[in-house]
């Protein structure tokens, strides 16, 4: 009876530990790979469209579907070189596109620092007579101001306020 019994005993518990469950699945992994190649994707789409971003927000949400990805697969016991391979190519994306946006940001600056000295001087010389209009901008000063205007809903807040208040004064002679 006593061997009967350790028999039984030890059968349920070879049964457990044999019988380990997962607690994620093939399709799981599928999901969280997708999810997180799909983000990388709509990144680098984003990147090209837009040179301006909230790279804190993107990293934290990539951070959140990398974590997921990675519990998935160290549960499934999965080598994971895929989601590595695909770590690497969004850490090259977001050094592009960050370098990108510096970039995007100091042309931003020139042409306003541009707009800017011409707005200062046309305004000093107001007493001497000198119009201030669009017609007697400086090329250089009117290029500035057309790149502005051409890339202005990707400036920076702070850029799209100083344009804007170019305008109105602009307007106003």
């Amino acid at each position: 009876m006593k061997t009967k019994s350790t028999l039984l005993i030890s059968a349920a518990l070879f049964s457990v530990f044999a019988c380990e469950t997962k607690q994620y699945s093939e399709q799981d992994k599928v999901e969280v790979t997708a999810n997180l190649e799909g983000y990388v994707d709509s990144i680098e789409t984003a990147v090209k469209i837009v040179p301006v971003h909230n790279w804190t927000a993107i990293d934290q949400k990539y951070d959140s579907l990398d974590r997921k990805a990675e519990i998935v697969y160290k549960d499934l016991k999965t080598d994971v070189q895929q989601i590595e391979l695909i770590e690497t190519r969004y850490e090259t994306i977001v050094e592009k596109g960050k370098t990108d946006q510096e970039m995007f940001e100091e042309t931003a600056d020139m042409h306003l620092k541009n707009i800017e000295v011409w707005w200062e001087k046309t305004t000093s010389d107001v007493e001497e007579g000198t119009e201030k209009t669009i017609e007697n901008m400086e090329d250089a000063t009117q290029e500035s101001l057309d790149w502005l205007e051409k890339n202005f809903d990707k400036l920076s807040t702070e850029s799209k306020k100083k344009v804007e208040e170019i305008r109105i004064g602009l307007e106003k002679d």
